[in-house]
């Protein structure tokens, strides 16, 4: 773990509130809650850039013991309203508080597009993962290719980019199996959220992903063998525990906040 916070490049997230992105698409939501909590499991697991708690709501479900990260403090103050039995940590991507080899699970879902080189992220996912570990990263198809492509700036600023599959394929994740989602993630599909039962249509014909808007890929971590306990590391490197830092004393409240005051 690095101790310098490199935040010049992050958006501002504070007044961007993504539940509302979640809206009237109720069957795109169902669709890749499945497809998550299908492959979620084991002794620790942690979500990058979880919001407001969608996707780890149903995780946590699945793992002994859950983190998930997200810069936004708004974004996780909503969800803490939402997540029991999760650890809320606000830290960027490329420099994760946590030790080598924690987790059995990481998550990264509908937040990659934002980062322009994720190859710093992608060290991160794999030096805190452990050997055997699952890895899920929740992609837009992006076609063919294997670099990254600036797209546009959204209205509230954030730059996104297309990042075709190809440039994932990198040392230290295996890939295991694609599937995609979306098929009702449109006009029609908002008409028709009311109907649950498409979302498991779109996840029954999900191995047809090459025509599908967005792509979930599992991966398997590959790496030497090694295993440390899942503690969040202070930014004076000390552990936190209950709440507080065994080196410097400083507390923290529901939220670790690594990144404010």
């Amino acid at each position: 773990m690095t101790k310098t916070q490199r935040t010049d490049s992050i958006p501002d997230y504070e007044r961007y509130d993504y539940s509302v992105v979640w809206r009237r698409r109720g069957i795109e939501d169902g669709a890749e809650k499945a497809v998550v909590s299908r492959w979620a499991a084991g002794r620790t697991g942690i979500e990058l850039a979880g919001g407001f708690g969608r996707l780890t709501e149903v995780i946590e479900k699945k793992v002994g013991r859950m983190f998930m990260l997200d810069y936004s403090l708004s974004n996780l103050e909503r969800a803490s309203e939402r997540l029991r039995a999760t650890t809320l940590v606000r830290a960027p991507m490329d420099e994760l508080p946590f030790d080598d080899s924690v987790f059995d699970f990481v998550a990264l879902v509908r937040a990659i597009h934002h980062v322009p080189e994720p190859d710093a992220v992608l060290d991160e996912v794999v030096r805190v993962a452990r050997d055997g570990a699952t890895f899920v990263l929740g992609i837009a198809n992006g076609g063919t290719g294997r670099e990254s492509s600036f797209v546009t700036v959204t209205a509230d600023g954030h730059r996104i980019y297309s990042t075709p599959l190809l440039r994932f394929d990198r040392e230290g994740l295996e890939r295991v199996e694609v599937r995609g989602v979306g098929a009702f993630d449109n006009a029609l599909g908002r008409r028709l959220e009311r109907l649950a039962p498409l979302s498991k249509l779109d996840v029954e014909t999900s191995r047809l992903w090459p025509v599908k808007p967005m792509l979930f890929v599992r991966y398997r971590v590959r790496k030497e063998p090694g295993e440390n306990e899942p503690v969040v590391r202070c930014r004076c490197g000390g552990a936190v525990l209950a709440g507080r830092c065994e080196a410097c004393g400083r507390s923290y409240g529901r939220i670790v906040d690594l990144v404010g005051p």
